[in-house]
This record gives C-alpha cells, structure tokens and sequence, in this order.
C-alpha cells in the first residue's frame, strides 16, 4: 500500500487541478471582430471601439474581456468587461493619460470563456499631443419609430490642432437617419447637435450607433452611443431640441427650442424641468406645462455663472405616459 500512496497522491493533485472549466471543447469557437481597423487618442482624452463576439460550436457562455499591450499612460475598460450568453456586444473605451507619450502601438483585445479557446483582435493605436477629443452628452438615447430624439456632441481642440472637425455616423440601423447641425464645426467654435430620426417603418431594438469626428493631419476620435428604437404601439412621447448645444458668454441669454412628438393616442399636456443647473443660470420653458408639440427654451446666465461646460438634464412627465428625459449643453465662457 505503502508504494501506491506517491501514484495516489500525485492523481488527486492532477485531477484537482484539472476542473472542467480548464477543458476546452475543440467543437466549440469564439471569435472577435473590432468596430475600427485602427483607433488614435489624443493625450488626456478617449475613444470608443465598438466590439462584437460571435459564439459558435455550442458554446453559449459567459466571456470575459480585457486588453493587453497597452502603451503607458494608456488604460482600457470594458462597457461590460463580462458579456453574458445572450449578448455579443461590448465597448471599449482608450483613455489617454495627461503624461502619456506620444506612440504608435498595437494593442490586443481578449476573450476568454469556459471550456472555448480565447479569441483575440488587434489594433494599431496612435497615441497624439496634437489633435481633437469628441464628447456626447448622452451615452444612450432612446427615439419612437416615426419621431426623433437630439444629442449635443462637444469637441476640443489639442496642441496645435485649430482645424474644422467634420461629424458622421455610422452603423445606423436600418430605418434611422442621423443629421448634424452643423455638419462641420469650424473656427474656435466647439458644439454641435446630433438628430437621429426614426422611420415609422424603422427597427425596433438597440443597436450601437458610432459617432465620429475628423480632422485634417490628425486622428479621428469616435464615440459610442447605445440607441433604442421603441415600438409606436405605446402611447407616449419624445423630446428632441435644436439646438442641443449652445455656447453663452456669463452675463447674457441664449435660446433653444423642444419639439415635442406624441406617439400613437398621447393627447395630454408635458411638464418640462431641468435638473444640474449651475449657480447663476436659470432654464424656463414657454408654455409650461406644453399642450403641443413646440416649447421655447431660454438659457439665463449672471455673472456668477461660473465659465465651464454643463450637461443638463431635460425631463417631460405626463398623466399616462413614461417620462422621457433629453440633454442641454451649455458652454459658459468668461465675460
């Protein structure tokens, strides 16, 4: 007996440390497809990279997400790091530190699962000292099909970079349509308002709509935002402004306007109210409560209002129908 125990031993280490998550079915595949073919992020800003998985061979898992070969200064995360079986979609964000060198690199994207082979993505990363950083004041909107919903998008220039910014998105579902006003952003100026219009005949669902904006002799900067199309079936109604960005100097007023879209019977009257308003601004709408579709929105500003930029949350509630909330952007410069 004496002369198995070392035989006996060494089997229960090895089946110990051999679990089932460690067995790889040979049958069964994960694969990792990036939104971009390359990606560029300006030093103290971040991009976006839309990620799909395609799971195959049975497996239906859990996976997780990660990067590697990232320069320094750079980080990565995950919008989910863990995607779960009845998902194939996750974004990655690139955020360029402050001190971060200036590098060209090729950074790997992981996905791992139980009992599957990791599947893996390159991209080629720029990281500049020069060039632009494209923010949207909302990660997720949300548009009825047959109405539309409005996003202000703010750029800054970087370094030497003075140039005019063109914007564009991409992977639209099928049915909506994205326009931006302006088109292009010229001069020192920084805000523009994104509209995605949905179709009565669009698709229902979420997708993940890209936005990007492009400079000359620098790197384009995308970001993501998560878009629903709602069925028109439900009674109730959306908020889209124009403009959703707006530029003050502190001490004066500036104007907007909400288009308000009833969807299927909605008849009834909406409450308007702004949140994370700043000291010294004021946001009143007229009429209020609205009976119609058209609202005017004035933006007040003292000089108390301290220069910056504001995200301003807009919400309409009514009787009978969920609330729906839209954003204002407000760049406030000294006086």
């Amino acid at each position: 007996m004496k002369a198995w125990l070392p035989f006996l031993l060494s089997a229960a280490v090895f089946t110990s440390a051999c679990s089932d998550d460690d067995i790889v079915n040979p049958s069964n595949t994960l694969g990792v497809s990036l939104g971009q073919t390359a990606s560029a992020v300006v030093v103290g800003g971040n991009t976006t990279v839309p990620i799909t998985l395609t799971r195959g061979g049975g497996f239906s898992g859990s996976v997780n997400l990660s990067a590697e070969n990232l320069p320094t200064g750079v980080t990565a995360t995950f919008t989910p790091a863990t995607v779960d079986g009845a998902s194939t979609s996750s974004v990655l964000t690139l955020t360029a530190a402050s001190t971060a060198a200036a590098a060209t690199s090729t950074i790997t994207v992981r996905a791992t699962g139980n009992n599957v082979t990791a599947g893996t993505a390159t991209l080629p990363l720029t990281v500049s000292s020069n060039g632009l950083t494209l923010s949207a004041s909302a990660t997720t909107a949300m548009a009825a099909q047959g109405a539309a919903t409005t996003i202000p998008v703010v750029i800054n220039r970087i370094g030497t970079f003075t140039g005019d910014v063109t914007l564009s998105a991409e992977n639209l579902p099928t049915g909506v349509t994205a326009a931006f006003s302006p088109a292009t952003i010229t001069g020192t100026n920084r805000v523009t308002t994104l509209t995605l219009t949905a179709a009565s005949t669009a698709t229902a669902g979420l997708s993940t709509i890209t936005i990007r904006g492009a400079g000359t002799g620098v790197g384009a900067q995308t970001q993501t935002i998560a878009f629903t199309v709602s069925p028109s079936a439900t009674a109730g109604f959306g908020l889209s402004m124009s403009p959703a960005a707006l530029s003050v100097q502190a001490g004066q007023s500036v104007a907007s306007a909400i288009t308000i879209a009833r969807q299927n019977v909605f008849a009834g009257s909406v409450q308007l109210a702004a949140a994370s308003v700043p000291t010294g601004m004021t946001v009143t709408f007229t009429p209020n409560p609205a009976p119609g579709t058209s609202v005017a929105v004035t933006v007040a500003t003292t000089s108390a209002t301290a220069a910056g930029v504001y995200v301003i949350p807009i919400t309409g509630t009514s009787t009978g129908a969920a609330n729906y909330v839209s954003t204002l952007t407000v760049i406030v410069s000294a006086p």
